[in-house]
């Protein structure tokens, strides 16, 4: 199996605005909506999981108002790295075969063909990990700031793991994709992404 984890847990402190992050509309639809969207559309995709917390209640009612097949997980929401741990535990318990593709609700513009590149690629991969980063270039190009860069690249918010919660041997995948990096943490994030919406949803 093949589930698509999408963290939608966070706070979202940094985006200033009095509603839940993933609940923060991008052209009058809200962020998780864009992402789940995309993620139905997979060809790969079995099952979607959506993790939330005490951060995001109103979310998880919104996300229980659709008339969809989707699966709500309760996390702390405290910290990322602890939500990961207990959401691998979770899928441990069932099985240690299953693929995981995480993914943030704060990602709008990721389209259905990149999900399916890259669990492609994963797949083809023999690393039990993926995690995809994008040059910084891309967002120095478009004025986006970012929290974080090593050797040049900057983490997308979409990582591939096996259902086991271990250390995992990784690989990397590198995508020069404006897409990748439009993941909206702050108002400004907001503004260039409402800009370029044209280019991704017409």
């Amino acid at each position: 199996m093949i589930y698509a984890i999408l963290m939608a847990g966070g706070m979202g402190t940094r985006l200033e605005v009095p509603e839940e992050k993933p609940l923060f509309k991008l052209h009058d639809k809200p962020l998780i909506k864009y992402v789940l969207d995309n993620l139905k559309s997979s060809i790969f995709i079995d099952e979607i999981v959506i993790a939330v917390s005490p951060n995001t209640c109103k979310t998880a009612k919104y996300l229980e108002s659709l008339d969809e097949d989707l699966t709500i997980l309760d996390t702390s929401g405290d910290d990322y790295l602890k939500d990961l741990s207990y959401i691998l535990n979770y899928f441990e318990k069932k099985s240690k075969k299953d693929i995981l593709l995480f993914i943030n609700a704060d990602l709008p513009f990721i389209s259905t063909e990149t999900i399916d590149y890259v669990l492609d690629y994963y797949l083809k991969n023999d690393k039990d990990a993926l995690s995809v980063i994008v040059p910084v270039e891309v967002f120095e190009n478009l004025g986006l700031n970012y929290s974080y860069e090593f050797n040049g690249c900057v983490p997308s918010g979409l990582n591939v793991l096996r259902s086991e919660n271990i250390i995992q041997d990784e690989t990397q995948l590198v995508l020069d994709l404006v897409e990748l990096a439009l993941n909206i943490n702050t108002l400004l994030d907001s503004e260039i992404a409402e800009k370029l919406y044209y280019k991704y949803y017409v």
